[in-house]
Parts: structure tokens; C-alpha cells; sequence
């Protein structure tokens, strides 16, 4: 549920690119006739124009695909079905109606384009299309009418629709096409890009997705653009607005320079600046990498390796933040993480992940980065000093992937964990059972938020 991955609130004032593809193409303006414009809803008529390009789009990309010269031109996306059923732990969230289960669906569409029209020159463009319904919808609606009222000077969404469809880059990508009480459909390009590819050198200008993290779950050293754990379906992940500047200076090793610039459109619409420089290299058989610079109000440094020990893989960072306009009158804050893991034989995955925060509590940490609007950032992974994770997983047929992982707050005693299992159908399609099970005393860090169950149905083309 997308809004239970980083979209939900607070009541008490919250690796890679995977190869998709759009289609370029224009819709003449499908206009209602006059005798029909008087008796249909504007946002009904707005909502069926929308959805009806966005199956066209999606059925004729595949068969255009096929006539284009793959040199030039590539496609590829997805039609992906998710239903979540959502059972609250208690009324922190939603008071007057918690012992109800709450019910959302999403429909996602996901088109990518890639134009290379000369040799080291590339454009790609990703585009989101998300039809999000159901009752919780609804309940959202009411809590943020009721905090809108209560605290205006937050100056927060009134309306679901309005929260999710926030973009915080500098251009303002994201549209609301259609939405009422229970529904919302939104489209939003989280890439938009043109790179420059000479010799050692590689320029990319627009919205992009700059990668510097090593693990696999948290990661301080990805100060542009962290992402959230729990947001398990959006495997692309978040892109910015950014200017990324990349110099091999050898086999393996590199420099680059970034600078990303984003609007804080949600609340306060200030302009958020992070830029930095970061060199890795290879020695000892480990990557290296470090990084310097400013990420929005604060300097920041930090460090990173991947290798491995005894044939399991060994990954870390570590970053360090301090307020830069506040430099002499503030403490430093730590934030480290170091993944182990190792497969074995009969293909048994293993995982262990620890998280170290120095500003982090060591009594309740209240709800996690579960319920943080989708603004995690390397600082904010967790409220808790330390957090341990560990993942076990199994394919138990070549069409069959078992999979349980867990998070535990040593300090309040509260746990996530999170089983799944994963059918691949056919070539093409997949079907992914899961479950986001939440436990612990109100207050604790996974406390206060229930039990969730997933079915996802998703075709690839």
C-alpha cells in the first residue's frame, strides 16, 4: 500500500534503476458531446480521458517496441495490481474506528523511454501512473481535514490526494488527474534526464536517481536521495533534480560531483540545496569511497566499503552531519551501518544488518520511518540509537521464493517482520504474497501500527 510506505501521518504532531520504458506520442483531446457535458461530473470525464491513454499507451508500447531499431530507441514498464488489508493496532491513528480493518488497491503503470540519437548521448525519460482506491482513502481524508483544522499554522495537506501528490524537485512533475473522497489518480515523472558520455567523462542533467549507497538496506552515505525500507514496490526508487558529474580516473576508480536542489512544497516551499564530491577506489580487493559536503541545513562527510570476508559479502558506511549554520552551538551526529551476508550451497540467502544513529533514542522510539511522509534522508532511518535487522531467504523451486526478514529495537522491544513469498507465473509475471506485521507497546517504534497483508499481481513487459 503505497500509503502505508512513507505517505501515512503522525496523529500526534510522518539499486539501481530497474530497466522500464514509455512511449512518446500525442492523443487528440477526446471531448464529451454537449448534451452530455451538462449531466456527467467534470472529474469523472477528466479521470475516463486519463485512464483510457494510459491503457493505450501501455497495450501499443510493447508491439512499438519491436519496429524500432534497438540502437536508437527502447521501451519497456509494467502493469502491477497491489491490494493491501491493513488491521491497526489501536486508535492512535485512527481514534473512533481502529478495531475496523482498513482496505486500500492500487493500480500502477510504470512506462520508460530511452533515445540514443548519437554515439554518448542518451535521454530517458520515466513516467508513473497510479490509480489509488478504497476506503482507507477515505479515513486518510478525515484524519488530515481534522489535523488541517487543529494545527493550521503547520500549513499541511487538507486532502490525501493533495499529500501524495506533492513533488518536492524543483520542477514540479506530479499531476493529480483525477481524485475524490475515496480515489485518487495521479502521474508523476521521477526521470528525466539527458546524459553526456565522453571518453572518462559523463555529464547527466535532470531528474535522476544518484546511487551512493553500499548496503542493501540502510544508507547514510546516499545523502541525495535515500529511500524508505518499507516502501518494498517501488523498486526504481525516488529520483532528483540533480547535476551529476562523473570522471573515471582509472580502471576503478572515480570522482564525481553532484548537486541536487529540491522545494520543500509540502510545508514551508523553501529551496533545499545538497552537493557534495565523493572519490571511490579499489585496494585490497574492497571498493572504497568517501565524500564530502553539504546535504540541505547541514556539512557532511563520510566513508563506505564493499568486499568480502571468507566468501560473505562485507558492506559499511558512515556519515557524520552538523548543523552548518549552527556549526559552534551543535553536536555531531553519527550515523553508521555495516550489511553481512553470505549464500550458501543449496542457495539459502542469509542477511544481517546492524543501524547506529548517535542522536537516537534509547527509550520509545515512536512509530519509525513507516510514518515520516516519504522524507527519509540519511539521518532519519531511524528515531532508535540501534536497530538489527536480519533476512532469511530460500527459492524453493525455480518459480517459487521464500523469503522472512525482521527489524528489532533493542531498546523499546518492538518488532518488525516481514514475510513474503514470490510465484513467478509465467516469464513476464509475478505474484508476491506479503506481510508487514508490526509489534509492540504503544509508543515503541513498531508499536501502535497493526498487521499488513499484500497481494501483489505484476506483468512486465
Amino acid at each position: 500500500m503505497r500509503s502505508l510506505r512513507g505517505k501515512c501521518f503522525r496523529i500526534n504532531i510522518s539499486r539501481n534503476d530497474a530497466k522500464t520504458a514509455t512511449l512518446c506520442g500525442q492523443f487528440a483531446e477526446i471531448k464529451p458531446l454537449p448534451s452530455l457535458r451538462r449531466c456527467v461530473n467534470p472529474k469523472i470525464v477528466r479521470f475516463s480521458k486519463s485512464l483510457l491513454i494510459i491503457l493505450l499507451i501501455t497495450f501499443i508500447s510493447p508491439s512499438f517496441a519491436q519496429n524500432t531499431k534497438p540502437k536508437k530507441v527502447r521501451f519497456s514498464g509494467f502493469l502491477e495490481y497491489l491490494n493491501n488489508t491493513w488491521i491497526p493496532a489501536d486508535s492512535l491513528l485512527f481514534p473512533g474506528g481502529s478495531e475496523n480493518w482498513q482496505n486500500l488497491s492500487v493500480v500502477y503503470n510504470r512506462l520508460n523511454f530511452w533515445w540514443y540519437p548519437v554515439k554518448g548521448l542518451e535521454f530517458h525519460a520515466g513516467m508513473r501512473n497510479n490509480f489509488e482506491f478504497g476506503p482507507l482513502i477515505a479515513q486518510y481524508n478525515r484524519q488530515l481535514e481534522m489535523l488541517h483544522q487543529q494545527l493550521p499554522q503547520l500549513n499541511f495537506p487538507s486532502t490525501y490526494a493533495r499529500l501524495i501528490t506533492t513533488d518536492n524537485g524543483l520542477l514540479n512533475l506530479t499531476w493529480d488527474v483525477a481524485s475524490g473522497n475515496s480515489y485518487v489518480l495521479y502521474s508523476t515523472f521521477d526521470r528525466l534526464y539527458l546524459k553526456w558520455t565522453l571518453n572518462k567523462f559523463e555529464l547527466t542533467v535532470g531528474r535522476q536517481r544518484i546511487n551512493w549507497g553500499e548496503n542493501l538496506i540502510w544508507n547514510p552515505n546516499d545523502i541525495f536521495n535515500a529511500y524508505n525500507y518499507f516502501d518494498f514496490s517501488y523498486v526504481e526508487r525516488q529520483g532528483v533534480d540533480a547535476v551529476l558529474m562523473q570522471f573515471y580516473t582509472g580502471d576503478f576508480s572515480s570522482l564525481q560531483l553532484g548537486v541536487k536542489v529540491a522545494k520543500n512544497r509540502l510545508t514551508d516551499n523553501e529551496t533545499q540545496i545538497t552537493a557534495a564530491a565523493m572519490y571511490r577506489f579499489n585496494k585490497w580487493n574492497y571498493d572504497f569511497q568517501f565524500f564530502g559536503g553539504v546535504m540541505n541545513k547541514d556539512v557532511t562527510a563520510g566513508l563506505g566499503w564493499a568486499g568480502n570476508i571468507g566468501g560473505a559479502g562485507f558492506t559499511g558506511e558512515i556519515s557524520w552531519f552538523r548543523d552548518r549554520k549552527n556549526f559552534k552551538d551543535t553536536t555531531d551526529v553519527f550515523v553508521g551501518s555495516i550489511d553481512v551476508n553470505y549464500t550458501f550451497g543449496n542457495q539459502i540467502f542469509l542477511m544481517g544488518s546492524v543501524l547506529y544513529n548517535s542522536a537516537g533514542t534509547t527509550g520509545n522510539a515512536g512509530m519509525g520511518p513507516l510514518f515520516t511522509f516519504n522524507t527519509v534522508d540519511a539521518k532519519s532511518f531511524s528515531r532508535a540509537r540501534f536497530d538489527l535487522f536480519g533476512q532469511i531467504g530460500y527459492p524453493a523451486t525455480p518459480l517459487i521464493n521464500l523469503n522472512l526478514a525482521s527489524i528489532f529495537n533493542p531498546y523499546d522491544k518492538s518488532v518488525y517482520v516481514g514475510p513474503s513469498v514470490t510465484f513467478s507465473l509465467t516469464d513476464n509475471i509475478s505474484l508476491l504474497l506479503m506481510g508487514q506485521l508490526f509489534f509492540g507497546n504503544p509508543g515503541a517504534e513498531f508499536g501502535s501500527i497493526g498487521q499488513m497483508a499484500y497481494l501483489d499481481l505484476k506483468w512486465s513487459f
